[in-house]
C-alpha cells in the first residue's frame, strides 16, 4: 500500500476508531492515544494491507489489542498503587522501623511485589497476575528486592 492510499484510509478509519476506543477504554485521552499507537503500527503492517479485502478489519484487530493492553496497564497500575497506599501502621507489627525504611527506599515495583510476598503472604502466581507480569519476573524482582533490603539493613546497623 503506498503513502497516498494509506492516508486515505486512515482519514476513514480514524473518526470510528475513536469512538471505539472511547467506548472500550471510557477516556477521550486515552482513546486518541490508542487511536494514535494503533495506526503507527498499522504503517507497520501496510505493506501486507494489500492482501486484504477489508484493510479495516485488520487495522480493527491492531485498535482492540492496543486498547486491551492499556486496559491491563491501567489495572497492574492501580493495583500497584493500591498496594503501595497501605498505611506503614499496617506493617507495624510486622516488621521492625530500620526494615520498614530500609523496604521504602527500594523501587516502586520491587516495594510492591515484597510487600505482597511477604507482608500481605500472597503467593507468586497472584502477584505475576495482579502485576501483569510472569512468576519468573516476580522471582527475580524478589530476589533483587530481598539483596537490596539486606544490604541497606546491614549498612545501616553497623
Amino acid at each position: 500500500m503506498q503513502r497516498r492510499e494509506f492516508e486515505i484510509l486512515v482519514s476513514q478509519l480514524r473518526p470510528r476508531f475513536l469512538i471505539t476506543a472511547r467506548n472500550i477504554l471510557g477516556s477521550e485521552e486515552e482513546a486518541a492515544d490508542a487511536v494514535q499507537d494503533a495506526l503507527i503500527k498499522l504503517w507497520f503492517f501496510r505493506d501486507r494491507l494489500d492482501g486484504y479485502d477489508n484493510p479495516a478489519a485488520p487495522a480493527a484487530v491492531i485498535l482492540r489489542r492496543v486498547c486491551l493492553s492499556a486496559l491491563r496497564t491501567r489495572k497492574t497500575t492501580t493495583d500497584i498503587e493500591e498496594a503501595l497506599t497501605i498505611e506503614a501502621e499496617t506493617y507495624s507489627e510486622a516488621i521492625s522501623p530500620e526494615l520498614m525504611a530500609a523496604i521504602e527506599t527500594l523501587p516502586q515495583m520491587e516495594q510492591a511485589v515484597l510487600k505482597m510476598k511477604h507482608l500481605e503472604e500472597m503467593e507468586t502466581e497472584e502477584i505475576a497476575a495482579l502485576t501483569g507480569t510472569t512468576p519468573g519476573a516476580i522471582r527475580t524482582a524478589l530476589s533483587r528486592a530481598r539483596k537490596k533490603v539486606r544490604d541497606i539493613y546491614l549498612r545501616n546497623s553497623i
